[in-house]
């Protein structure tokens, strides 16, 4: 049985981990692999340091991670990248739409197939382009600052 103030590990690890792969994702962290699972380690990326976060002692005499800086920076450099990755999914998406519809032309036999392919992927790509103007609203606001 627990006291007040222990913690499950198991619950304790779940919650690093989940924070590691946020950090990952925003390329904040890179993961060095190893043969053992628990010997993986990471590294502060460029991005890490970016973002002007350091850690500051709080009267209960535990560690936060604040921003020190605005994060402006960071803001506008995660927008800029998730706007080329859109971007460059939807000129895929429109390459893969018209590959079907050259398919459905030179082999009407696999039209159900191929119809209900390019249906998705034109819907698709018109995801990727209210993406891309909503990432190109959200900079041009930012911009406007």
């Amino acid at each position: 049985m627990q006291t007040a103030g222990e913690t499950d590990p198991v619950i304790s690890r779940k919650i690093v981990y989940r924070q590691i792969l946020r950090l990952q994702k925003l390329y904040m962290l890179e993961r060095i692999d190893s043969e053992k699972v628990k010997e993986h380690r990471y590294n502060k990326t460029n991005v890490f340091y970016q973002t002007g976060l350091t850690t500051e002692k709080l009267n209960n005499k535990k560690t936060r991670l604040t921003p020190v800086s605005s994060s402006k920076k960071m803001t506008s450099s995660l927008l800029d990248e998730r706007l080329k990755q859109f971007e460059v999914d939807l000129i895929a998406s429109i390459a893969e739409s018209e590959e079907y519809m050259v398919l459905y032309k030179s082999m009407p036999e696999l039209k159900e197939h191929l119809e209900s392919n390019y249906l998705q992927s034109r819907e698709h790509s018109s995801r990727l382009l209210g993406q891309i103007k909503a990432i190109k609203s959200v900079i041009s606001h930012q911009k406007k600052k």
